[in-house]
């Protein structure tokens, strides 16, 4: 139980920075054109460079990148298990809450949580999660919302700021040379901003919500169990079935997919016409009720194979 408590613990600091966020957004510090160009930079930048930095950091064994890669299929086979699970358990029609199932909010919640807990070995796994991740957003996820098989973005699920890093990163990782210590100092030192950054932009979403709208709407309730306990408890059961793997590897996993709602989850159904939201209300709730859901299921996962 000693990683749940961890995890308990850095989700708090966490909280903590969200609140901080928040207050920022009610002063008009970060004001909404503040906050998409901190996105913004957060997604194309900052943490694609947490991902290389991570890289940078690891030593070259064919094991290792033996392992990134059964990440990154362990990943998909996570998350095409939730989509047959999801078919039975979800109305077809409310494709904003299959959407806030499917997909976890790895990159502004996942990774920074595996950084606190595990460091830069467990990123350097969870990055092929976020690979995975942000193939079928790009994809499936977007036919989720539209309906429609010709709006999905193939070129955005192969070409995005995850990918590309991931690939940099697996170049740097495989080559004989090190970088000149500057230079990954200096990408080191610029991950660092990261953690504050997401939690902080997370924590403008609470400023102005409707705490009525997030808590007072039952049906949101079901979406948020499926997507904090059912969902995560499947994907437990599957990384327990895996019979390889390093406790970073598996530690990344887990967190991975126990993490809350995506924020695609409110972008995404902004931009392609649906209830946006509805959909950032999923995400503020998933993430209010992962503060007990994520030690939960950190602790049943360090009780089967997170000694």
């Amino acid at each position: 139980m000693l990683i749940a408590s961890m995890v308990f613990q850095k989700l708090i600091v966490l909280f903590c920075l969200m609140a901080m966020g928040y207050y920022l957004a009610k002063k008009e510090i970060l004001t909404p054109k503040v906050t998409r160009q901190l996105s913004k930079l957060l997604t194309t930048y900052v943490a694609p460079s947490l991902f290389i930095s991570s890289f940078l950091k690891a030593d070259y064994s064919l094991r290792s990148l033996q392992f990134l890669l059964l990440t990154i299929g362990m990943a998909f086979g996570i998350l095409g298990s939730r989509i047959l699970v999801v078919r039975y358990l979800m109305p077809r029609k409310r494709a904003i809450d299959t959407y806030a199932v499917l997909f976890a909010n790895v990159g502004f919640l996942g990774t920074p949580l595996a950084f606190a807990v595990g460091g830069q070995e467990a990123v350097f796994y969870i990055s092929g999660f976020v690979v995975a991740n942000q193939i079928l957003q790009w994809t499936y996820g977007i036919y989720l919302l539209t309906g429609d098989r010709k709006r999905i973005a193939l070129k955005n699920a192969l070409i995005n700021p995850a990918s590309i890093s991931t690939a940099i990163g697996l170049i740097l990782f495989m080559f004989p040379y090190d970088l000149p210590t500057v230079a990954s100092e200096a990408i080191a030192s610029f991950a660092l901003l990261n953690t504050p950054l997401s939690t902080l932009v997370l924590g403008t979403y609470f400023y102005k919500a409707s705490w009525t709208d997030v808590f007072c709407y039952l049906p949101a309730y079901w979406t948020a169990f499926l997507r904090l306990i059912i969902t995560s408890a499947l994907s437990i059961l599957l990384i327990y079935c895996l019979p390889i793997g390093t406790p970073s590897l598996k530690l990344a996993l887990t967190i991975a997919s126990c993490s809350p709602s995506a924020m695609n989850t409110a972008l995404f159904s902004q931009v392609y016409g649906n209830d946006y939201g509805y959909g950032s209300r999923l995400v503020l709730l998933t993430t209010i009720l992962s503060l007990l859901s994520l030690p939960l299921m950190m602790g049943i996962a360090s009780q089967l194979y997170l000694h």
